[in-house]
């Protein structure tokens, strides 16, 4: 058996609660979306506060049932959202780094094969394993009867996406943010999960600051509003690169730069790492 192969099945041993829980959130999510007519609460809610009458109480009571059903689908979206997240961050572990402090990795020193290669074989599993749990998530994104899949729902045109842009983007973000990961802990830092949800909240956080179209645009000088794409999470351009999927869209080539840039980024910094640990398998 490969080690990949080997890796893939041990990861889904130890990671199977995970994959299932944010699985029914999904499942949920849909469930609800199917169930109630999302937009027309939404319509139904904005016609009401935009008329110049009084509520009767009827009206006041379908605002009711019409609220906790928008609260339930945000907290059904919260949590499957943060939960792919969460799976991509959480199936690296701590793969490298905790097996360096503990001295397994001397064991893997043994084997005939480099460990630097080792441990890119192992990556391979992990991702295989995050990748087919994503394709799940995007097929449930796009299940979803959510307000802004459909381009009739008043959403406005930049944040609506095609099926196959939504697939990608989730798929995307998984990727990468299992990349960014497995770096973290092939550069030896511990709890690698935590520094990388902290790296993508940041990032987002960074992007709503600098750009305009978040209404925050703050006045930062230009050189790093320039720089900035290429140090933090590629939110922004992820959806640039999926929006290219849409019929009559010109494809944005800065964006796809920028996705592989980010790519290539992360996995130069495992390389490091593991080119670090191989030359020095066990830490004095």
């Amino acid at each position: 058996m490969t080690i990949a192969r080997e890796t893939l099945l041990h990861v889904l041993r130890r990671r199977w609660r995970v994959l299932l829980v944010v699985f029914l959130c999904g499942v949920a999510l849909v469930v609800v979306s199917k169930a109630y007519d999302v937009q027309g609460i939404l319509d139904e809610i904005q016609g009401i506060a935009e008329s110049e009458a009084p509520p009767g109480e009827e009206q006041i009571g379908g605002m009711m049932r019409g609220a906790g059903v928008l609260f339930l689908m945000g907290v059904l979206g919260f949590l499957f959202q943060v939960g792919t997240l969460m799976v991509a961050v959480l199936l690296p572990g701590g793969i490298v780094a905790n097996e360096r402090r503990s001295g397994a990795v001397m064991l893997w020193a043994q084997h005939p094969m480099p460990l630097t290669r080792f441990y890119l074989h192992r990556y391979l599993g992990i991702q295989g394993v995050n990748l087919a749990a994503h394709v799940l998530f995007a097929l449930v994104v796009i299940v979803a009867v959510l307000p802004g899949n459909d381009p009739a729902s008043g959403v406005p045109n930049q944040l609506v996406m095609t099926d196959p842009g939504r697939f990608a983007q989730v798929l995307l973000t998984g990727a990468l943010a299992c990349a960014v990961s497995y770096a973290i802990t092939a550069l030896g830092l511990r709890r690698a999960a935590f520094f990388a949800i902290a790296y993508v909240f940041a990032s987002s956080i960074a992007w709503s600051i600098v750009d305009p179209a978040f209404g925050f645009g703050a006045p930062v000088p230009d050189w790093v509003k320039d720089l900035l794409p290429f140090l933090i999470f590629p939110d922004n351009p992820i959806d640039d690169f999926v929006a290219g999927f849409a019929s009559g869209t010109d494809w944005n080539w800065g964006a796809t730069g920028m996705v592989v840039y980010h790519f290539a980024l992360w996995t130069g910094a495992a390389l490091l790492g593991l080119r670090r640990l191989e030359r020095r398998p066990v830490m004095l």
